[in-house]
């Protein structure tokens, strides 16, 4: 390169850092057009086993209300499915292929009869329906942004979304949809394992990765955990700062999608 124009650009970064051109400031991607909307189907299950579960879905429109509200705050490429169904596995997952979400009345009815045989809430059936599958829910909803808005995620997408959706509802006020979540990953702990080699964090890691996540936002509030030893205080003297690092994260990765 020249001697004049390697002067050129040095007087010009110089300038910029001195103030004196003004550097534009954009958000890391162009906001998209709104094109699609979330859409919630309840399919009615084969068996009546989960009739129930079935039921209180619809009756209490919990999703629709939340879809509507999502509908209403961001722009989506495309229409985003999302299916609720007896699917003969305890399961949910985002399918990019098809672009939906499925969640199965088996997973939600499982975390509902285990949240009942092991932390003993005095809590209505609808009502731990919801918790059952809302943390679950905005995991695979996670999955879907990503996809949808091609967001730059570094390390592992899993891991990622769980952050994403305890955020979500500690932003939104529902502390006890994030414990809800918190608690789904300590069931799963207790009855096994996943293999080292998934995709997946290790449960138990999910569920300190989730409590470290709760604590942070407002460790006046749940001091006890570290004081009762639940939660390890060397983890616990990070947790503001990583409360802090994956909101601010989130909030500049959906900043362009916002409406």
């Amino acid at each position: 390169m020249p001697r004049q124009l390697l002067s050129a650009v040095a007087l010009g970064i110089a300038l910029t850092l001195m103030g004196c051109v003004e550097a534009s400031v954009t958000t890391w991607a162009e906001p998209i057009e709104d094109q699609g909307d979330l859409w919630v189907e309840y399919v009615e299950p084969a068996s009546a086993e989960y009739q129930a579960v079935y039921e209180v879905l619809q009756e209490t429109a919990f999703y629709d209300d939340l879809v509507e509200d999502l509908n209403g705050k961001l722009a989506f490429p495309q229409d985003i499915a999302i299916t609720f169904d007896q699917c003969g596995e305890d399961d949910a997952w985002y399918e990019a292929e098809y672009v939906a979400i499925t969640l199965c009345y088996e997973l939600i009815l499982g975390y509902v009869e285990a949240f009942e045989a092991t932390f003993n809430y005095d809590r209505d059936f609808a009502t731990e329906v919801i918790l059952a599958g809302y943390h679950t829910f905005l995991h695979e909803l996670g999955h879907a942004l990503v996809d949808q808005y091609n967001l730059p995620i570094t390390g592992r997408e899993e891991d990622a979304v769980d952050s994403f959706a305890t955020i979500w509802l500690l932003k939104d006020g529902d502390i006890e949809a994030a414990i809800a979540g918190l608690e789904q990953f300590e069931v799963d702990a207790a009855a096994g394992d996943l293999e080292v080699w998934d995709e997946h964090s290790l449960n138990e890691q999910r569920m300190f990765n989730t409590a470290c996540l709760i604590y942070g936002s407002d460790p006046d509030a749940y001091g006890d955990w570290v004081e009762d030893g639940f939660l390890p205080e060397e983890r616990a003297e990070q947790c503001e700062f990583e409360y802090e690092q994956a909101a601010q994260s989130w909030e500049t990765l959906l900043a362009p999608f916002w409406k």
